[in-house]
């Protein structure tokens, strides 16, 4: 059984700069490349979960997502980091299926490409409370980053740990 990190894209790897689908509009948040190395060194995979919802309105194509996610994974490779799985939900928030965070179909998607997953030893990473429901629906650790998406005070499920950017979470995990 594998244990794994499920990481968010858009706010935890990449800056959110609101539907990222070109590569000249990339940009790693900081300290992100090492974040994963620490993590790759103790032991985890390393698994992106991306909602990516502009498909499914029609804003760039799945061709346009997959050139970013090639120039992501060519990125952290220059910095000795191997992304063992991406999986993405190309479907409007309105879409009603079952692979966009807070559903599990992602998950399922991972284990697919990769066996068996140790969820008890896996932690989710994200910016976002679907994220953290995620991670909580699957019986992860969960961590989320700070962002305007919610409110520490309003959260009615608590992460495990709140950081103000992936390094700081990975510190805590490892």
């Amino acid at each position: 059984m594998h244990k794994l990190v499920f990481l968010d894209r858009d706010g935890t790897i990449n800056v959110d700069n609101g539907f990222v689908h070109k590569v000249e509009d990339w940009a790693f948040t900081d300290r992100a490349a090492e974040a994963l190395m620490k993590l790759q060194a103790a032991g985890f995979k390393l698994a992106i979960i991306t909602n990516q919802s502009g498909i499914g309105h029609g804003m760039y194509t799945v061709a346009d997502m997959d050139e970013v996610h090639r120039f992501m994974e060519k990125e952290l490779e220059k910095n000795g980091v191997k992304l063992d799985a991406v999986a993405f939900c190309p479907h409007r928030r309105d879409g009603g299926c079952g692979c966009r965070k807070p559903e599990v179909g992602m998950a399922k998607q991972i284990e697919e490409k990769l066996g068996e997953i140790d969820y008890s030893a896996s932690w989710t990473i994200g910016d976002k409370e679907a994220d953290l429901k995620f991670g909580k629906a699957l019986g992860t650790h969960t961590a989320l980053i700070r962002s305007k998406y919610w409110d520490e005070v309003e959260l009615v499920d608590k992460p495990d740990v709140i950081a103000s950017t992936l390094y700081e979470v990975v510190e805590r995990i490892v």
